[in-house]
């Protein structure tokens, strides 16, 4: 993506370094809801709609002055330059999976920009099936794909870039050429292939893109390869024995280690109703389903071998239980528990034929274990102790591939073999100039306020953690139950080699140690996330790692609530904030595309207690005027499906209309993006050279000081 379509924006404060005269303020026009008694005032409801016609001029009307900003950091091109080298030297493996002697291989390669799709041969014999970039002769987002049980199909997922709005396309192995078949609207690739690879079910999604409807109503269907009109329902929405309601999702999965067919329901929370039925009964359109546990038995996983349903409820085990139950007649109350030694975090399992995959979470780490039908659980030996993702897995003969990645570890590809041997398949490649030994880790635990222990990691330079404080980037989630865990990013890097340290706080509301962990973040206990990131970041300043003038704090998605309720606390513990992709006004959730994740937060609201839940960890509702914050950049990408742009927007402009500290709010707008997924390398580094600079801008550091 060329520099010019890259628009960055500032809002209405003045920057004393900076020549250029600032842009025009946002319209304030005040909008007053009443919620069960309580008014709210809202500014800036007008950026809602993205039809108003000053909107787009208004960000327009931003790019120049903001252009001539981050053009004035002196030290942000060389650290551009450095981030692009590094980035351009890995080879990246995103996914494997392997379907008799086809192993289907999705790589990004040195120096390109986007993910391709390669086939590999039982002889080694390697040659391109996709390129995101010239198969419908634009360049296209590669979203998702899955390969048909024969391997001589691949469903996939083409979508705008950073839309995530999947059309379904499928290619022919043999020929590298897409079917005539084309699906609209089937974000995320919930695709199983039928036994015999001549068509599959899918989900679909029926309301209008970018508004609350779209998501409503959602539908499962079954398509034939080359079938003509409308592909058949597969579930009537309205009918026993589970009507649904239009929020709620469903998830189909078949494979060939069973006879079954599993549906899971969603509303939004990681707990799932469960049914099972017969798979050939499901396929020609007969299916009776059975029910296997509702919601209130939190059911959060779940997986088909034989007549044997292999589940994980934290019911009653906040770090899950694993249960295997009758297909036939299922009954969670006689079913088969099967314990892991140590009792970690269960995150996930995949069947295979000798029992089941099994993955955990510790901490800050992950584990994987392999249990065979008869409960034996043997932990898998890793290479380091890091975070170890299953791919995907082998219904043939039980083999796995294994992502492996470390804070300092660059991802690396593992085919695990039915024992448990791992083999290196050397398919992803670091960058030639690191050195992971110039580098160090330490993992700590802060004292939160109600005595809890938060685990967080600090990454620096060998020899930084006793040179006293440095410039240092704190970042937290705590959310949805997601653990986070360790990750290898070549744009950390320079960032490190200029003197800066990053810190990941494992707040309360992720998954690191289970249910508990993750309803300690969520809805009516959601202050905990940001009581803790502040915990953590204070803790960090009195072990003199850093100060309250060197450390910016970061939050991704969902931890936009974390980072702009932690500034809201506590404005004076940081120099800076960086609020990325961020749902920052929780309230309007109604006004926005992607509302069926509410539960997380406490919604949706239909009452005085729960609108006082969800108001009370909305950002946007309690920035303050007067009030002295750091400097703030808050990102956004225009096509973004899961934290619409005006969420950024409204909170940039009311930041900018409160303070009272003179430094700057700046709004990072890149009209070419969505969430983050589908970005090229390009739009990521300079995504990234932006944060760090910004980070090193805010610590003082001198070749980051604009320039008059």
């Amino acid at each position: 993506m060329r520099l010019s379509n890259r628009i960055v924006l500032i809002l209405a404060v003045t920057l004393p370094l900076v020549a250029a005269a600032p842009p025009p303020v946002a319209p304030n026009e005040p909008v007053t809801d009443d919620y069960y008694g309580t008014r709210v005032v809202d500014p800036y409801r007008w950026m809602e709609s993205g039809k108003d016609p000053r909107w787009m001029p208004w960000l327009q009307a931003q790019a120049g002055y903001t252009d001539q900003v981050m053009a004035s950091i002196p030290g942000r091109a060389a650290l551009l330059r450095d981030i692009q080298a590094l980035s351009g030297e890995q080879q990246a493996v995103s996914m494997v999976r392997a379907v008799k002697d086809r192993t289907f291989i999705q790589r990004r390669d040195k120096g390109a920009e986007d993910p391709r799709l390669y086939l590999r041969d039982a002889s080694g014999n390697e040659r391109l099936l996709l390129d995101p970039a010239t198969i419908l002769g634009t360049p296209q987002a590669f979203d998702w794909w899955q390969p048909s049980p024969d391997g001589r199909f691949v469903a996939l997922g083409l979508s705008k870039r950073g839309s995530e709005a999947s059309v379904t396309r499928v290619l022919d192995v043999a020929s590298g050429k897409l079917l005539a078949d084309a699906i609209p609207w089937t974000d995320y690739g919930v695709v199983s292939w039928l036994p015999d690879s001549s068509g599959f079910t899918y989900l679909a999604f029926v309301g209008e893109h970018g508004t609350p409807t779209y998501y409503l109503n959602n539908q499962l269907r079954l398509h034939r390869l080359g079938a003509a009109g409308a592909d058949p329902l597969l579930l009537s929405r309205d009918k026993p024995p589970f009507p649904l309601k239009p929020e709620q999702f469903t998830f189909l999965a078949f494979n060939d280690l069973s006879p079954l067919a599993m549906l899971a329901v969603s509303d939004g929370r990681r707990e799932l109703a469960t049914y099972v039925t017969d798979k050939a009964a499901l396929i020609a359109g007969k299916a009776q389903w059975r029910l296997v546990g509702d919601f209130d038995q939190q059911l959060e996983n779940g997986g088909l071998l034989g007549d044997q349903v292999w589940l994980v409820s934290t019911r009653g085990a906040s770090n899950g239980r694993l249960l295997v139950t009758s297909g036939a007649a299922p009954d969670l109350a006689t079913a088969r528990t099967i314990p892991l030694p140590g009792n970690p975090v269960i995150q996930g399992l995949w069947n295979v034929p000798q029992g089941s995959l099994v993955q955990t979470v510790e901490g800050s780490q992950t584990g994987i274990w392999r249990v065979s039908s008869n409960g034996q659980a043997t932990r898998v030996e890793l290479p380091f102790a890091g975070n170890a993702q299953i791919l995907s897995t082998s219904r043939e003969d039980g083999s796995a591939y294994i992502g492996m990645t470390g804070w300092l570890h660059a991802a690396d590809i593992y085919r695990m073999a039915p024992d448990g041997t791992l083999t290196s398949m050397r398919m992803s490649a670091a960058p030639a100039d690191y050195d992971a030994s110039r580098y160090e880790t330490r993992v700590r635990t802060a004292t939160a306020r109600d005595g809890t222990k938060v685990p967080y990691t600090v990454v620096a330079r060998k020899g930084a953690f006793d040179r006293g404080p440095a410039p240092l980037l704190i970042e937290a989630y705590g959310s949805y139950g997601a653990a986070m865990l360790p990750r290898f990013q070549t744009a950390l890097i320079p960032f490190l080699d200029r003197g800066g340290a990053y810190a990941m706080a494992n707040v309360r509301g992720g998954g690191e140690f289970g249910r508990d962990w993750h309803y300690a973040g969520r809805g009516p206990t959601k202050a905990n996330t940001w009581q803790d990131a502040i915990d953590v970041a204070e803790t960090l300043v009195r072990d003199r790692l850093t100060t309250p003038k060197q450390m910016t704090i970061i939050g991704t998605s969902a931890g936009g609530i974390m980072v702009g309720q932690a500034v809201n606390t506590r404005p004076d513990l940081f120099a800076g904030a960086i609020a990325n992709v961020g749902f920052m006004n929780p309230v309007r959730y109604v006004s926005e595309q992607n509302m069926t994740d509410i539960p997380e937060w406490g919604g949706p609201i239909t009452d005085a207690k729960t609108f006082r839940t969800m108001f009370d960890m909305d950002p946007y509702e309690h920035v303050k005027a007067g009030t002295r914050y750091p400097a703030t950049l808050v990102i956004s990408g225009l096509n973004d499906p899961r934290a619409a742009t005006f969420h950024s927007a409204k909170y940039a402009a009311r930041m900018a209309a409160a303070t009272s500290s003179g430094q700057p709010v700046l709004l990072r707008l890149d009209f070419g993006a969505g969430h983050g997924v589908g970005s090229t390398r390009t739009q990521r580094d300079r995504l990234w050279a932006d944060v760090y600079s910004f980070a090193l801008w805010r610590a003082g550091v001198p070749d980051f000081q604009p320039r008059p």
